[in-house]
């Protein structure tokens, strides 16, 4: 897999069908050793990503899920991620309040609990 920036590889996962652990080694082994995923961006990324569309997309969001169960990112660039996206857009703010709607992030089954 030839990488050019992090959101070209999240779109090659997504499009290749990849589970969350084969983008894990697939995405690290691609990018310089020693990178911290904080610094590129990574949660910011993967929600954009799974952000378009009518919902949100399942198997991006189990990339995120699987970055922060793995420690590849803090709970702190997930936070900052959710709040730079647009309260009114794809029903962010039923996800964030804790009343999910159909096409909310928590609906599509990424619960962030602090």
């Amino acid at each position: 897999m030839k990488v050019v920036n992090l959101k070209q590889a999240i779109l090659q996962a997504w499009k290749e069908r990849w589970s969350d652990y084969q983008w894990a080694i697939n995405i690290k082994k691609n990018f310089p050793k020693g990178a911290t995923w904080d610094y590129l961006n990574l949660a910011e990324a993967l929600m954009e990503q799974a952000m378009i569309g009518p919902s949100p997309n399942p198997l991006i969001l189990s990339y995120l899920k699987y970055a922060i169960s793995s420690q590849m990112v803090s709970y702190s660039s997930v936070l900052t991620a959710l709040s730079k996206l647009s309260r009114e857009s794809r029903g962010m703010h039923w996800a964030v309040s804790g009343s999910a709607g159909s096409g909310s992030v928590a609906a599509a089954g990424l619960c962030l609990v602090l």
